[in-house]
């Protein structure tokens, strides 16, 4: 059952001719409104010619749909990349026939496919961009940290993600597959994961009582007769600067939390919370006594909590924990590891689209994923029309450039760590304060005494 999946591919491109050729025969396209997309694209050799437009690799998350009509309207091609997920494509053992890490090498050969047949689609191969959000943000990480996709992309947008984040990158995932096995034929064993069937591992995995998601990205194993993703852990390969250098575009969103605003605003869950803030602490963090615990709870009530334990303190907590701290470390470890730039940007805009408001809580800002609903939805008009405006152009001049800019009237300057700035993009955009220096550092510090340091062999 661990044979390769095929990887799916949806091509769509600025052309008129619903027919293009290959060398395994002719391939009809589907008319859509001012662009034709492929589904269903056969692993191919074409003729190599020059190609005009640049390319974006869209890989996906856990899940959604994306139309990407606004962004071939700029002309470029857009490449949307399914992969395998859950166990099936994340279950990671020290065995020859689990090596971990199966959905991120689907998008490497999904790359290489572009690199040897997008010419047929009049596209450029020397221009790949490959972008991704959240958990798909994570995985694109991860190609910038290994060797098997060095030349195979040349820019890079990562959106609201990193494989730097607790909920991406797993340092236990033997045992968490030894979990699974347990749970399939109460035993241990690997052959047990090998021998069941697909229904049964994704079945048993969503009833695993672990923190975020059951299997994600891991530091694959010296094993024969298969290619490695990542030969350390991603904090340090970019702490060491083994990194594919290229130009970077990342970011977040400012209400990132607000997907968990049903969830906090729960009264069992806030009496909970309030009778002792040390629940609220990161489950990865690893403490050797209740002293260090009481320490890092009081640190985080001395900068969320020392006025009140209101709602939105809670989510400024969560949104810092689980989303900024880690992208901004990313950010300013690329920043500092490579020649050439980093982009860094923020979200602001809260309008119509996007992740509907909660009945009594203010969104007070873009929502985690919100922005896929102007980059992949239909036309908007208004304040989310200025919105969508810029997040489009600025994506695309940035996969046709290497550089967001492009006769802005309000330029983009990359990420410097020594004073960081960043991209306010809204009905408005404008380079402001990074406004979460602060609280990023706290973070640095606790994740670099009680889980990266304790994690290491």
């Amino acid at each position: 059952m661990f044979a390769k999946l095929q990887v799916l591919l949806y091509l769509v491109c600025m052309t008129r001719a619903d027919v293009l050729v290959t060398v395994q025969g002719m391939l009809r396209g589907e008319e859509h409104d001012g662009y034709t997309s492929y589904t269903g694209i056969p692993y191919a050799t074409v003729p190599r010619n020059n190609g005009r437009f640049k390319v974006l690799v869209w890989v996906t998350g856990i899940g959604g749909g994306y139309k990407p009509g606004q962004l071939v309207q700029r002309d470029i091609i857009v490449v949307v990349v399914h992969h395998r997920q859950g166990p099936v494509g994340f279950l990671c053992l020290t065995e020859d026939k689990v090596p971990g890490n199966a959905g991120v090498k689907d998008v490497v050969l999904a790359l290489r496919w572009v690199r040897d047949n997008i010419v047929a689609f009049k596209g450029n191969p020397a221009s790949v961009v490959i972008a991704g959000q959240s958990f798909g943000a994570a995985m694109v990480e991860a190609l910038t940290l290994s060797p098997m996709a060095h030349g195979l992309y040349h820019g890079v947008i990562l959106q609201s993600g990193t494989v730097l984040a607790p909920w991406s990158f797993n340092y236990d995932a033997k045992q968490r597959a030894m979990a699974l096995a347990k749970m399939i034929g109460d035993d241990e064993e690997s052959t047990t994961l090998q021998n069941a069937n697909i229904v049964d591992l994704v079945d048993k995995s969503n009833k695993l009582d672990m923190s975020y998601f059951p299997f994600g990205i891991c530091e694959d194993r010296s094993l024969r007769n298969e290619e490695r993703l990542l030969f350390e852990a991603p904090i340090d390969l970019l702490t060491g600067r083994k990194v594919n250098e290229v130009p970077i575009m990342m970011g977040y969103n400012t209400d990132e939390a607000y997907v968990f605003a049903s969830a906090l605003n729960d009264p069992k869950v806030m009496e909970k919370i309030s009778k002792d803030i040390s629940v609220l602490l990161p489950v990865e963090l690893k403490f050797i006594n209740e002293k260090e615990m009481n320490q890092v709870a009081q640190q985080i009530e001395d900068v969320y909590f020392k006025k009140d334990r209101s709602l939105p303190s809670f989510l400024a907590y969560h949104r810092d924990t689980y989303f900024i701290s880690h992208i901004y470390r990313s950010a300013r470890l690329h920043a500092s590891s490579s020649s050439l730039p980093v982009y860094f940007y923020q979200f602001s805009y809260s309008g119509d689209a996007g992740v509907v408001p909660q009945r009594g809580v203010e969104k007070t800002g873009a929502a985690h994923s919100d922005e896929l609903a102007f980059l992949f939805g239909s036309d908007l008009d208004g304040d989310d029309g200025a919105a969508q405006e810029h997040l489009v152009r600025l994506w695309t001049n940035f996969v046709k450039y290497l550089n967001p800019n492009r006769k802005e009237s309000t330029p983009w300057t990359a990420l410097d760590p020594t004073g960081p700035r960043v991209f306010d993009i809204g009905t408005e955009t404008k380079m402001v304060d990074f406004p979460h220096t602060k609280v990023t550092r706290m973070w640095d510090d606790v994740y670099k005494v009680y889980f990266y340091s304790r994690n290491r062999k």
